[in-house]
């Protein structure tokens, strides 16, 4: 009978080691996470939010699996958390490759890439002889052409627009009342160019007039611009 139980006893001491080899192991929540930011980080293909998402992403996973290492096999996920870190390097990379190539290629031959609220609106109007003229480095530009994007000020007419007031940042397009002068352009598109409103930021490309008083309904720019190619930004900078 001893060497029944002895047999017993030797049996249950394999299958202990069996039952713990598949028992569960909790896997960090940052595991979880760094997966879905890896999964969502797609979106780094179209826009510099995305770049930050997949960073993120790297960052959390990363995070997973260095509290995997030091758990000594307390903590499981490391599948998961390696499947984080590849999707969100994969579409960083991918997104700034893309975008890199977008943003050399979307200036139309011939013209010149400007930062609408760096290089003209940040430049004050000059005093001289008492007479208010335009900053001097915004005059260099006049009649040049030039490309540079905005935002549509929001009229009653949202398509086939001939003209339409190009502000420099969307807080003044959508919340901050009337912009100041020096932060406004008249675009007034060329030929059977025409212009269908968009909320977002948009690209427009043509002849920059550096000194044109005019006027837009209640709104009265000073800069000016003849424009011959218009289209939704394909790059947010």
């Amino acid at each position: 009978m001893s060497q029944v139980l002895d047999g017993s006893s030797h049996s249950l001491e394999n299958v202990v080691p069996a039952h713990d080899e598949f028992s569960y192991k909790p896997v960090p929540p940052t595991a979880v996470v760094g997966l879905a930011l890896g999964l969502f980080s797609f979106i780094a293909l179209f826009g510099i939010i995305g770049l930050g998402i997949a960073l993120c992403g790297i960052v959390v996973s990363l995070i997973s699996l260095f509290s995997i290492n030091r758990s000594a096999g307390e903590l499981g996920g490391k599948t998961v958390a390696l499947a984080g870190v590849s999707l969100s390097a994969f579409f960083l990379i991918s997104g700034i490759s893309y975008q890199s190539f977008v943003y050399a290629h979307e200036v139309p031959e011939g013209y010149q890439r400007l930062n609408f609220a760096s290089d003209i609106a940040s430049k004050d109007f000059v005093q001289t002889d008492g007479v208010t003229q335009v900053a001097p480095e915004v005059l260099k530009l006049d009649k040049q052409n030039v490309f540079l994007k905005g935002y549509m000020y929001p009229t009653r007419d949202t398509e086939n627009l001939k003209s339409f007031i190009l502000v420099k940042d969307n807080g003044q397009c959508c919340f901050g009342g009337q912009p100041d002068a020096k932060d406004m352009i008249l675009v007034e598109m060329q030929g059977d160019q025409r212009a269908n409103f968009y909320a977002g930021l948009v690209s427009i490309a043509g002849e920059f007039l550096a000194e044109a008083p005019t006027q837009a309904g209640e709104l009265k720019p000073v800069y000016q611009l003849k424009g011959t190619h218009f289209e939704q930004a394909r790059t947010a900078y």
